[in-house]
């Protein structure tokens, strides 16, 4: 039980830094939004980091979102997408 946890939280952990790669050349341009917007079109965003666990937060639709786990507390960002 403990080695499929640890399994899934270093699987999740890979996934959240692959998104990061892939939006790293691009520098944040929004905050996130913590709480759903419900009179607004949203993108719902997750990611993982080992010691903080799943995180949730909003962005607008056409943004890109990643999560930074090498900052304490991680950092959630929305990103504009590219030209």
């Amino acid at each position: 039980m403990i080695r499929r946890t640890l399994a899934l939280l270093l699987t999740l952990a890979a996934s959240a830094a692959l998104v990061e790669a892939r939006t790293a050349a691009r520098s944040p341009d929004a905050k996130p939004t913590f709480i759903e917007p419900t009179d607004a079109p949203h993108r719902h965003c997750a990611g993982a980091c080992l010691k903080s666990g799943t995180l949730h937060w909003f962005c607008r639709p056409e943004q890109a979102c990643s999560l930074d786990c090498n900052t304490a507390p991680p950092n959630r960002h929305c990103h504009e997408p590219p030209p």
